[in-house]
């Protein structure tokens, strides 16, 4: 959703790659000043059994890390302003509901290299299909 909402943001493989779906990598030659990463932090346990067909409400809890460069915290804050845009109470999902736990992103200050950084936490909604795992032969 964050690559299409056209904010700027690209997944790995791609040159110059700045979202991330893991703990906001160190800069280095690949990895820029402003990026984005996604990080499940937990959440309410699941609801079991809920329909036909052994399925489950899962509820994770997630949190956005948004990341500019040091000298650039109006563009930082204008891109965690656009993610939470793009994310909060989305329309485009049908399977899913994503709500946001605060009005606006938190700002968490600066790291090590003086960057600025920002945080949004958010509560992911969706049905999922328990999957049974079949025996392997010879096994009881």
């Amino acid at each position: 959703m964050l690559e299409a909402a056209g904010l700027g943001l690209t997944r790995p493989p791609a040159s110059g790659a700045n979202l991330f779906t893991a703990p906001m990598p160190e800069v280095d030659g690949s990895v820029p000043d402003r990026a984005v990463a996604l990080v499940v932090t937990g959440g309410a346990g699941p609801l079991p059994y809920l329909g036909l067909g052994r399925k489950a409400y899962l509820s994770p809890g997630c949190q956005v890390r948004i990341r500019s460069a040091r000298e650039d915290f109006e563009g930082g804050q204008s891109l965690a302003l656009a993610v939470f845009a793009a994310l909060n109470q989305t329309p485009d999902m049908s399977s899913a509901t994503v709500r946001a736990e605060e009005s606006a992103p938190v700002y968490m200050g600066t790291d090590g290299a003086d960057r600025h950084r920002w945080g949004i936490n958010l509560m992911v909604g969706f049905i999922a299909s328990a999957t049974a795992r079949k025996p392997s032969a010879g096994v009881v």
